[in-house]
């Protein structure tokens, strides 16, 4: 059983898990043909940060790939493993300035048979919050 103490420095830390890479996110991105120092950054911030909404849902093996201004991945939840895309990043700024519920803003995740199936279930889409791996349908 947790503490007072303690349940309320896990709210706090949970309100704030994702603000770094929706500011990141928010600050834009330049286009290039090659890896941009914003990319790379984003891509160690939005790891880290999404490593820790997957795991408080009890996720296991995460698996992170970057890609030309995209990420993706697969992970485990209750046996299941889902797979996760976050689109090209570049122009995602304007998307959720403007359009915050449109799919080009959200990450899709999806079922998967194993850690090689890129096509797997139906496609769905979560808002890039903090708190939205509880959000996500498991």
């Amino acid at each position: 059983m947790y503490g007072v103490s303690s349940y309320i420095m896990y709210k706090l830390i949970h309100i704030i898990i994702m603000k770094k890479s929706i500011a990141l996110l928010l600050g834009g991105f330049e286009s290039s043909s090659s890896t941009t120092p914003e990319f790379k950054a984003f891509y160690s911030t939005f790891k880290k940060e999404f490593t820790t909404e997957l795991k408080s849902i009890g996720a296991t093996n995460i698996v992170f790939s970057k890609g030309h201004f995209y990420i993706s991945g697969f992970y485990t939840v209750n046996g299941q493993v889902w797979y996760f895309n976050l689109n090209d990043v570049r122009g995602m700024d304007y998307a959720l300035k403007n359009h915050p519920y449109s799919c080009s803003s959200q990450l899709l995740y999806r079922t998967a048979k194993d850690y090689k199936d890129y096509s797997g279930g139906s496609n769905q889409y979560v808002r890039i919050e903090s708190g939205m791996a509880q959000k996500m349908n498991y």
